[in-house]
């Protein structure tokens, strides 16, 4: 199974993009950091996974990164803070 990232979340961070991104060429990355996830701007690199919200890349995975993430869900919710991106996992058990 893949990294999934919806399409609420998608156009989020598509909306995040268009308002944040220095230059068109730039896409949020997902890193992995001691603790946890965090998001950078970057350049897509030729073995990147790649997330779309139509026809804008809005979301770069390197592979080992995804490879950690196989289980997990990119989804956006609103709070009363506005709306905030979530990670969950879900672990799948095999027989």
């Amino acid at each position: 199974m893949a990294l999934v990232v919806t399409d609420r979340a998608a156009e989020l961070l598509k909306e995040i993009k268009l308002e944040l991104a220095e230059a068109p060429e730039k896409t949020l990355r997902l890193i992995q950091r001691s603790g946890g996830f965090e998001l950078a701007f970057d350049e897509a690199r030729s073995d990147d996974h790649v997330y779309h919200s139509g026809d804008v890349p809005v979301l770069l995975v390197a592979p080992e990164v995804a490879a950690m993430l196989a289980n997990a869900t990119i989804d956006a919710e609103e709070t009363e803070e506005g709306p905030r991106l979530t990670l969950s996992t879900s672990e799948e058990e095999e027989d």
